[in-house]
């Protein structure tokens, strides 16, 4: 009987010890966990997903070096065609003031002679400064063209008035209006390039759907 007993009292002993000794939360965290090693989720493919980041890369960066570069031989490029230009209106202006003058002093004075040719390009100047304003403002400016085609016409006339009458004598006599104008039709247009902006650079306009 006492050995009966003995070998009862020590199995509830082992059974309490491994009792306690199992977790059942743990050993559920364990299944659970192993689970999920045995089946991963599936990834993306590598190559796709690094070209697509890639691109985003490319869209989202505008201001890489080569736009930079371009943008900068762009720039330089109109400064220089600016600087020739002005230059050329600079030399055919005077050459045109001075057959002016010339052609003026024929009748007046020396003293108002030498200011007379103001009367013809005096409204050249301040028709090519409001063109040149309406150009950066983006607004139309064909009264001031008229004024400046009126001008140029005008000085045309009086420098080849006391010209020879040889077709050499009249171009000579002429063209340095004409050059002028041209010259400065050329500065408007680099100004109107610069700032004006081109159609792919404009933002985009957004079609917001209202809210109810």
């Amino acid at each position: 009987m006492d050995r009966i007993h003995d070998e009862d009292v020590l199995c509830d002993y082992e059974f309490s010890t491994l009792e306690m000794q199992w977790d059942p939360v743990e050993e559920l965290a364990q299944m659970l966990s192993g689970a999920s090693a045995a089946n991963p989720s599936p990834a993306p493919p590598h190559g796709r997903s690094s070209h697509r980041k890639n691109r985003r890369r490319i869209r989202t960066e505008p201001g890489t070096p080569r736009d930079n570069q371009r943008s900068a031989h762009v720039t330089l490029l109109i400064a220089t065609i600016s600087v020739c230009a002005i230059c050329m209106l600079g030399w055919s202006f005077s050459y045109s003031y001075a057959q002016l003058r010339a052609t003026a002093s024929s009748v007046l004075p020396m003293r108002l002679a030498r200011w007379w040719p103001l009367t013809v390009y005096g409204p050249w100047l301040v028709a090519a400064l409001s063109i040149l304003r309406a150009t950066v403002q983006n607004r139309s400016s064909r009264r001031s063209w008229g004024v400046l085609l009126g001008a140029s016409a005008m000085a045309v006339g009086l420098c080849v008035s006391h010209a020879a009458h040889s077709p050499l004598a009249l171009v000579i006599f002429g063209i340095p209006p004409i050059t002028a104008l041209v010259c400065f039709w050329e500065i408007v247009g680099q100004v109107s390039s610069k700032v004006t902006r081109p159609r792919h650079a404009a933002p985009g306009r957004r079609n917001d759907v209202p809210r109810g």
